[in-house]
């Protein structure tokens, strides 16, 4: 991945953060989520490695792991993920063409989103010595404006995979409004998108909610583990709200065709405040 690099607007410091998120679902609906970032900012770099699963999948660590080492490694169409600390040894094979799209830019800064794997193949071994099969996704986020900068009230995320079909969505409410919708590689215009269906003009896909795989303020999940960015991020990004669900989705075309598959999607809100 290219790497960029812009001057902070309020600290004159520069500041980038890249971020890998990799997920499955097995056939039975047991979730696992890895997340592996850098930041550089202030002039401190920080290397994270994380997961969150189903209690089903055994063997792993949640972390989180600081080392630089052992994350993620792409080559072609393949991702693969080797972290003893974590105890996984994963391989996420692209099934789908992958895609890029700048979400916002500014003098100096930008974010940029990278699907590398809309829909993927995953296979599993951890420490436990048991292997797990399931169909994932695999995103790059690069970020060179820091996020509290961006005057989200509301973030909506979430993706689709089933055996023939990938949706992916992401809607920004705030300073800078966005709504995206991909199926199947192509960007779709005029997307409805809420908590429990996102409609358009070509489908329907309803979400039923089957379980809830995190909800508290970021500040006490992800980044509480990690006390440099505490002490520099606002305290009103912090303070925003993360759910983050598995649901099962059914995937409804206009010509009566129909596909299930499973579904991970989130809300993050910063109530009236915006960050």
């Amino acid at each position: 991945m290219a790497e960029h690099v812009r001057e902070d607007r309020n600290t004159g410091r520069d500041f980038s953060l890249g971020k890998y998120y990799v997920d499955f679902v097995t056939s039975e609906g047991h979730y696992f989520i890895g997340y592996s970032a850098q930041l550089n900012w202030l002039g401190i770099e920080v290397n994270y490695r994380a997961t969150i699963h189903h209690p089903s999948i055994l063997g792993i660590k949640s972390g989180p792991s600081l080392s630089s080492r052992d994350g993620p490694v792409v080559d072609d169409s393949v991702l693969t993920w080797n972290n003893p600390k974590l105890g996984i040894d994963g391989h996420w094979r692209r099934r789908t063409s992958a895609d890029s799209h700048v979400l916002h830019r500014e003098d100096g800064g930008l974010v940029e989103w990278n699907c590398l794997q809309p829909a993927a193949s995953v296979q599993l071994t951890t420490a436990s010595g048991t292997t797990f099969e399931g169909l994932g996704y695999v995103e790059y986020l690069n970020l060179t404006i820091p996020p509290w900068h961006l005057g989200l009230r509301t973030l909506l995320w979430g993706r689709l995979v089933t055996e023939h079909h990938s949706v992916v969505w992401i809607e920004w409410q705030g300073e800078h409004a966005l709504a995206l919708l991909i199926c199947d590689g192509r960007i779709i215009a005029n997307p409805r998108i809420s908590d429990d269906n996102v409609r358009c003009d070509d489908f329907e896909l309803s979400l039923q909610r089957v379980g809830t795989i995190r909800a508290g303020s970021i500040g006490e999940t992800l980044v509480s583990k990690i006390p440099s960015v505490l002490r520099t991020a606002s305290v009103e990004f912090l303070g925003g709200r993360e759910e983050k669900y598995v649901s099962r989705g059914r995937l409804e075309f206009g010509d009566g065709s129909n596909h299930t598959g499973w579904v991970i999607h989130e809300r993050v809100s910063w109530g009236q405040h915006q960050i």
